[in-house]
């Protein structure tokens, strides 16, 4: 999912913002846009994402995922 094609175009994950509230963000081509706003310079920046918390209690973990043992 981190690096999936289906990630959501929007200036909130793009390398050309920087978000400077919880509404708003700066970019680099269009100045002070949306969170939820996109363009065609769009560039997924990963670190950006917040992942959500069912992302990791969806997955389906056993105890041999935490072993050292093999």
């Amino acid at each position: 999912m981190l690096f999936s094609k289906e990630i959501e175009k929007r200036c909130e994950v793009c390398q050309h913002s920087k978000k400077i509230n919880d509404d708003e963000a700066i970019c680099r081509k269009h100045g002070i846009v949306s969170l939820g706003y996109k363009c065609r310079h769009f560039a997924y920046d990963a670190t950006k994402r917040i992942p959500s918390e069912t992302d990791f209690f969806e997955s389906n973990f056993t105890e041999s995922d935490f072993s050292l043992d093999k």
